[in-house]
């Protein structure tokens, strides 16, 4: 039986100039076997509407600027308006306090300042039922 090959999409907004992290996670992912599609200033309609064409496993974005609680919410929205459960991880500058918001919304998973590639590859294995 052939391994499943989880499809991530990855994504930052359309404000949120900052690739750095997102790349380098992205790269980890590839490594690890997973097949990538990375989309670059969009807006939740477009994110969604990619999960869906591309039937992605998981949806990760980025926020540096601040906006984790409002993007997150609109596209967690957009899923819910669209009647999808793609799961969703968010990385970057997320304050802790904010990470009990984000889950409530829906987020499955936060990596914060001080997480490695390794903590968001074994997530993404975990979430996409990805067998070693």
């Amino acid at each position: 039986m052939e391994k499943h090959r989880p499809k991530i999409l990855l994504a930052r907004f359309d404000l949120d100039g900052h690739d750095k992290g997102i790349v380098f996670i992205m790269n980890a992912l590839r490594n690890a076997g997973m097949e990538i599609v990375y989309i670059h200033f969009s807006n939740s309609k477009e994110i969604v509407k990619s999960a869906i064409q591309e039937d992605v496993d998981l949806i990760g974005i980025t926020s540096s600027l601040g906006q984790h609680l409002l993007v997150s919410s609109m596209l967690m929205e957009e899923l819910n308006n669209n009647r999808t459960n793609i799961p969703v991880i968010i990385g970057g500058v997320i304050p802790n306090i904010d990470v009990p918001k984000l889950i409530n919304m829906g987020i499955k998973k936060v990596f914060g300042p001080g997480s490695t590639p390794q903590e968001a590859v074994a997530f993404a294995s975990q979430i996409t039922g990805q067998t070693e």
